[in-house]
């Protein structure tokens, strides 16, 4: 399935629901392949998606989260952090990847292959190729922003994914947990995702993802 009918599939339902926190604990699965997002995201990025079936923009308490004053300027900054750095990684971009990652999240991932420095060591990894002929990863791109959770200098964004692979036709979709730390005027990736490990060829992903850091 071609990725721009994927993102027209999921804004076509829900865009004009309130935006409300999360309720899950952080110990649920990511979301399976294909499922479909309810409400609008905090970042104002695609928020408001065109209705395949009117081909016009659904109508809601505000035209986009940027307008919504229930979101304020640090979810919006957390979710832009997700979205640049998955687009970090699409790019294969070892530099900006690794200015978005806090400076222990890379020591709690293996990479296969291991450099010198962050940027190396990730733009030797992304898209590796395993040996047991598993998918190789192509790309990834934010598809929308669910929900940015505030606590502290902490936060949690769930953020649906469209992950492309070399070697198949078709898309993988799924919500990723991305927890993030404040640093300095913004937010850095506080620990590895589903996303990260996807990038870098490794399938077995622990469970550990999807709890806050510790």
């Amino acid at each position: 399935m071609p990725i721009l009918l994927v993102l027209l599939v999921l804004g076509g339902c829900g865009d004009d629901e309130p935006i409300a926190p999360l309720t899950t604990t952080g110990n649920e699965p990511a979301a399976t392949a294909g499922q479909q997002p309810a409400g609008g995201g905090p970042d104002g990025d695609g928020a408001q998606a065109v209705d395949p079936a009117t081909g016009e923009k659904p109508s809601g308490p505000a035209e986009s989260a940027a307008d919504d004053p229930r979101v304020t300027a640090l979810e919006r900054q957390a979710a832009r952090a997700v979205r640049s750095f998955v687009a970090a990684l699409d790019a294969r971009d070892g530099e900006r990847a690794c200015a978005l990652l806090a400076p222990a999240a890379l020591e709690q991932i293996e990479l296969p292959a291991a450099r010198p420095s962050c940027p190396a060591s990730l733009e030797a990894s992304i898209g590796y190729r395993d040996a047991r002929g598993l998918p190789v990863w192509e790309g990834a791109e934010v598809a929308r922003i669910g929900s940015v959770e505030l606590n502290g200098d902490a936060a949690k964004v769930v953020a649906t994914v469209v992950t492309r692979f070399a070697d198949r036709d078709e898309v993988s979709i799924e919500d990723d947990i991305v927890y993030l730390a404040r640093a300095g005027g913004g937010w850095v990736i506080a620990k590895p995702s589903a996303t990260l490990y996807r990038a870098v060829g490794i399938a077995d992903i622990p469970p550990a993802v999807l709890t806050p850091p510790g």
